[in-house]
């Protein structure tokens, strides 16, 4: 009798526990689902809001093309091309913008990255004339929804890096970016689920090296170990949700939402899929 009670309390005890977490995954998925529609709405009233559907933004397509999803291909799959060049046409991204708006916004993303306040400690630039003034884009209050690798290489892009896939023999680097215009300023690109280590860093920055980058570059979800800042990794660059939110809020609101958008929809262009 006593045997038979403690089955159906363990039972019991299995049930409610299996109940609790699909409430969990249940709710996560929810609010992460809310998110994604909150930053649609976003997207859509900075994009669409002013009457430019037919303003070309970014890579030549029209603002409409940038929230709709990619369109799946057609016929055998194809090989993902090697060069992925500049994603980004910062001309065409500022395209139609008041032109002191539009200026700011070039000098903020011109800036060689040693001078960015995550290295620098400088203050958010103060808003441009040109545009009713609006509260600056943030990451950090839990309304947008955006994958951080695709918006660091987004963000990149747009200050002048072109981009190409690291060979096999370098994963999990993904990608090798230069600078247009200075080609001293380039970084292998690597992107971190979890927090970056000390260790780790040091030998993603010598398979760096071994290609010729001189520089690492870490998309880290949950930020990096203070040591990796010190002594030789100081040529390991780690973007945060929190540093990149210093950077992209500098930016005009409506910039900064179609960095945004090119994030969400365009990773193959990026150089992700």
């Amino acid at each position: 009798m006593w045997f038979l009670l403690l089955i159906v309390l363990l039972a019991v005890m299995v049930a409610a526990l299996l109940w609790r977490q699909n409430e969990t995954r249940t709710r996560i998925e929810r609010e992460r689902e809310e998110r994604r529609a909150r930053t649609d709405q976003m997207l859509a009233r900075v994009l669409l809001g002013e009457d430019r559907a037919e303003r070309h933004t970014i890579g030549g397509g029209p603002v409409t093309e940038i929230m709709a999803a990619p369109a799946a291909p057609v016929g055998p799959a194809t090989r993902t091309p090697v060069v992925t060049q500049q994603p980004v046409d910062v001309d065409i991204l500022l395209e139609g913008e008041p032109t002191t708006v539009a200026e700011q916004a070039r000098q903020q993303l011109g800036r060689p990255t040693a001078l960015l306040s995550g290295l620098g400690g400088e203050p958010a630039a103060p808003p441009a004339q040109g545009r009713p003034t609006s509260s600056p884009l943030s990451l950090l209050d839990g309304r947008i929804e955006v994958p951080l690798d695709a918006l660091v290489l987004a963000w990149f892009s747009a200050r002048g890096y072109v981009m190409k896939r690291a060979p096999e023999s370098a994963q999990p680097i993904r990608l090798l970016m230069t600078h247009r215009e200075q080609r001293g300023r380039s970084y292998a690109f690597f992107f971190d689920r979890g927090r970056l280590h000390a260790q780790r860093a040091g030998e993603l920055l010598e398979k760096a090296r071994s290609l010729g980058i001189g520089r690492l570059l870490v998309a880290a979800e949950h930020g990096a170990d203070a040591t990796v800042s010190a002594g030789r990794l100081s040529d390991v660059l780690v973007l945060d949700w929190v540093s990149l939110d210093r950077e992209i809020r500098k930016l005009d609101f409506g910039i900064a939402a179609k960095l945004v958008a090119i994030a969400r929809t365009r990773r193959g262009v990026l150089g992700l899929a």
